[in-house]
């Protein structure tokens, strides 16, 4: 029994020293996307940028290592010892350490990418699946400990509550955040925080027209960006909402943070995106305000509600800060547009999450 006790007890401590070091992954990622950006003419595997991903690596297994060894009982077989959450992790560092032999053996073979293809490299692609079961260590953890009662809303979150459990832990909020980062990541090229947007000058161009499929291929990318991006904003925040109950302080600003500045910081600090990013943290601390006021049945039936409100402020936010900086050179048709789908992606992407949910009763 004590045995059983020691092996899945929780630790946020723990959980946490263990984001922080995703974290030192997260950043050595982006630097390494940098330096793929800004410097062209790289063509050795070996360089500082690589140094320090695969230094954290080794940081992040050794740690895994003395995490499950503390976690051992005398007798007890090693593959047992695994805190709540932690086989994950050690798949993930294994994982790690295959795909940058395979990663070092392709750039001997093929080069170095210096372009999209090193965000779809297949090895790239690998090492990025291994650092997300890693990041998401701290989810894992409260979820096998019931912190939260994640992924059974509001109402199982209320239930969890009356059992005792807390909700949902620092470390694994820190988790989700970072999880946002490395998607934005290796979705950049389809980042709405790195394109001129609305800003670019736009002439319709009637059907039929000789060059107008070319000339309308950077507004249906931007378009593109701006669904994808609101869905990595808001697929995360609706996840840590069924977890909590509740949205979690500055969730949203944290979720901007992540899905804009680190990609911003990437591509070299353009004075559109900047002005782009800076307009949607804005919004974003402004939406937390908005959040702590919004009534608990608001975040059951009308949750299609606030997310697309949600969407429809960080974009108007960041229209806005390109107006004051800059222009906007869409027609109001484009560019309201693209808030309007934006704001029906995240009400559906709400939709869905309570999909089937037993609604919450009315407050008396």
């Amino acid at each position: 029994m004590l045995e059983t006790s020691r092996n899945t007890r929780p630790d946020g401590r723990r959980d946490l020293v263990t984001e922080l070091l995703g974290l030192w992954l997260l950043l050595a990622v982006f630097l390494d996307g940098w330096a793929h950006i800004n410097l062209p003419g790289l063509e050795t595997f070996f360089t500082p940028w690589h140094a320090a991903l695969y230094s954290g690596m080794l940081a992040t297994a050794a740690w895994t290592a003395v995490v499950i060894w503390r976690n051992r009982t005398p007798g007890q077989p090693l593959l047992q010892a695994a805190p709540p959450g932690y086989r994950g992790t050690a798949v993930g560092v294994v994982l790690f350490a295959v795909a940058g032999g395979l990663d070092l053996l392709w750039h001997e073979i093929l080069g170095i990418e210096v372009s999209l293809d090193a965000l779809v490299s297949p090895t790239h692609l690998l090492l990025g699946f291994s650092q997300f079961l890693i990041l998401g260590t701290a989810v894992r953890s409260a979820r096998a400990a019931g912190h939260g009662s994640i992924g059974h809303g509001a109402a199982g979150h209320r239930a969890a509550s009356h059992a005792g459990n807390p909700e949902l832990t620092p470390a694994a909020l820190f988790a989700v955040v970072l999880m946002t980062g490395l998607g934005a990541f290796f979705l950049i090229y389809v980042s709405a925080f790195v394109r001129p947007g609305p800003t670019a000058l736009f002439t319709p161009t009637p059907v039929g027209t000789p060059g107008r499929i070319q000339a309308e291929l950077p507004v249906v990318i931007t378009l593109a960006s701006y669904l994808l991006t609101t869905a990595l904003i808001i697929a995360p925040f609706l996840f840590t909402l069924s977890a909590a109950g509740r949205p979690a302080r500055g969730i949203v600003t944290m979720l901007v943070a992540a899905a804009a500045w680190l990609p911003v910081v990437m591509i070299g600090l353009r004075p559109t995106s900047i002005a782009g990013a800076a307009g949607t943290t804005v919004a974003a601390i402004v939406v937390d305000l908005l959040l702590t006021r919004v009534p608990e049945t608001w975040l059951g039936r009308r949750l299609p509600a606030v997310t697309a409100g949600i969407a429809a402020l960080l974009w108007t936010g960041q229209l806005v800060a390109f107006a004051v900086t800059d222009a906007i050179r869409w027609p109001v048709s484009l560019w309201l547009g693209a808030v309007v789908l934006s704001a029906a992606v995240a009400a559906g992407l709400a939709l869905l999450s309570s999909w089937g949910r037993s609604p919450l009763p009315r407050e008396l």
